[in-house]
């Protein structure tokens, strides 16, 4: 592990079925709950909603019978949301959802049309990919869709392999934690602030969320397992993406940098009425990176090994504002003996 301003980037590992070994978010259905049942701690049932949904409920106590899971929050916690599996001898209707489930592929679809009986998923008339299920958004590479779940997520990882790093970007919730099998590694990150500049605001401006937050000195074994948890209290947690890998260092970070935004939205105006219409935005970052001498070459190659490659930076270990997913813009790495830095540009992804 290096320093808090060192400047790291990270090429994420391909999340794929084996590598997420566990989950407490929902994905498929399971048996409905039975009002004359007996059900004991630990028990889980689902109730079903529109639209194939099926809302997913475990038992909080034993002896648990007739108590209807949506309205006794003493006797069940919900899970999440899931939807049924496709079957082509289902007649569907507008907006059903369906869960596709393949060799790591984890998609749901939605019916564009009402009697939907028999019309493969490759019928882009009838069916519209939607995105991932609620357990795999995590791992779409888009930041701006989240896995949602109530109260808590779990995520149980096996990488195979070394890694040292685990990113956590547009989340919600009051704490994260990140734990390793074999090292007893477990470090918990608050995630919500109250920086402010002056007394008024400290006693009456709200807590805001941190939503973007790594763990960079995660010990690496190649047999560890990882387990990522966001708590969030009574709310939905929520995860926009989860990254883990092996952080290398290019050089140090030199102040000051620049942190801004790329605006998405437009606007338009109708009889001198201007309207927006707000869209995704994301970082776009300006470093200054000394690199040691005799290190010039190396950095050179590890810059050019991951242009065009979608990869995590982690410009200093204090500022959240830096740590983004995306792609490096333009860059130069010089050789001099008066201690120029190399110019790194950087855009992340929505």
């Amino acid at each position: 592990m290096g320093s808090e301003s060192d400047f790291r980037i990270v090429r994420p590992l391909v999340m794929t079925d084996a590598v997420l070994t566990s989950s407490t978010v929902p994905e498929t259905t399971v048996a409905e709950w039975d009002g004359g049942s007996t059900y004991a701690a630990g028990d889980i049932r689902g109730v079903a909603g529109a639209h194939n949904s099926q809302d997913v409920y475990e038992s909080l106590q034993g002896s648990n019978v007739n108590h209807p899971p949506a309205s006794s929050p003493t006797w069940w916690k919900k899970l999440g949301t899931v939807y049924g599996t496709y079957s082509g001898g289902t007649t569907y209707g507008l907006g059903d959802i369906v869960t596709v489930i393949g060799a790591d592929s984890h998609l749901l679809y939605e019916s564009q049309v009402g009697s939907n009986t028999g019309n493969g998923l490759g019928d882009t008339t009838k069916w519209l990919v939607i995105g991932n299920t609620n357990r795999w958004m995590m791992f779409d590479k888009t930041v701006q869709t989240q896995t949602v779940a109530p109260r808590r997520i779990v995520q149980t990882i096996t990488p195979g392999q070394l890694v040292n790093t685990v990113t956590l970007l547009n989340v919600s919730g009051a704490s994260a934690t990140v734990s390793q099998s074999i090292s007893g590694y477990s470090k918990t990150k608050r995630l919500l602030r109250h920086d402010v500049i002056n007394w008024y605001d400290w006693y009456y401006e709200d807590l805001t969320q941190v939503t973007d937050v790594t763990f960079e000195d995660v010990p690496p074994y190649k047999n560890g397992v990882l387990t990522i948890t966001v708590d969030n209290n009574d709310a939905d947690a929520a995860i926009g993406c989860l990254f883990i890998g092996k952080s290398r260092t290019i050089g140090t970070t030199l102040w000051d940098f620049d942190g801004g935004i790329l605006s998405y939205s437009t606007s338009k105006e109708t009889l001198g009425v201007i309207k927006m219409n707000k869209r995704a935005n994301a970082k776009k970052l300006n470093f200054s990176v000394y690199i040691q001498p005799g290190y010039e070459s190396e950095a050179y190659r590890l810059l050019t090994e991951v242009t065009d490659v979608e990869i995590v930076i982690i410009p200093t270990a204090d500022y959240a504002m830096g740590l983004a997913y995306g792609f490096l813009g333009q860059w130069n790495v010089p050789v001099s003996n008066s201690g120029k830095a190399a110019s790194i540009e950087f855009r992340a992804l929505t």
